[in-house]
């Protein structure tokens, strides 16, 4: 029986001080780039195309202002989503405060309800800037795509993935989880 949904924000708070820190030309180390690649959401992500050095390579690159040479697509990808965080500060910190507040411990309850003899007590949720894919499902997590957070910023402020509400989101990646 689920009795805990988990969000974990930790790469992407992470991100928004690097974001912060190199739009306003500080210096970030480079242990800091090593310690996000090795944060659980980003390496349960790994491929052979991206892995630990692909992410310490773009945020060094971005960093120094340097062309990525040799890159593979989703290194590309991932320099091009964090170039676009630092272009509008307040776009990426109202794309982070929806999660940041985010609770999904009132699905328990529907989950258990709609999917009979759940055998896990407790699933995370993680969010992290990623490259290709929406969302990943690896073992017990869910690893969810910051870069696919929209707001509608000149509309009524609703915060959307994948054209789906956060919470709505979240639910069916949940069930697709617990029903595998």
């Amino acid at each position: 029986m689920l009795k805990r949904i988990n969000v974990n924000l930790e790469p992407v708070e992470s991100m928004l001080y690097y974001w912060s820190s190199v739009s306003d030309k500080e210096k970030v180390a480079e242990s800091f780039f090593i310690d996000v690649a090795n944060m659980e959401a980003m390496k349960s992500v790994f491929t052979d195309e991206f892995n630990a050095e692909s992410v310490r390579k773009v945020l060094s690159s971005i960093q120094n202002a340097e062309l990525l040479s040799t890159a593979t697509k989703p290194e590309k990808r991932f320099w091009s989503n964090n170039m676009w965080m630092m272009e509008d500060l307040g776009l990426t910190e109202a794309m982070a405060q929806p999660i940041k507040v985010l609770n999904l411990n009132h699905l328990v309850e529907r989950l258990n309800d709609e999917i009979p003899d759940i055998d896990k007590e407790e699933i995370t949720v993680y969010f992290a800037p990623l490259h290709l894919d929406p969302y990943y499902i690896v073992d017990d997590k869910i690893i969810i795509n910051f870069f696919r957070i929209m707001v509608d910023l000149y509309g009524d402020n609703s915060v959307k993935i994948e054209g789906e509400s956060i919470e709505d989101f979240c639910y069916e990646k949940l069930k697709e989880l617990l029903n595998k």
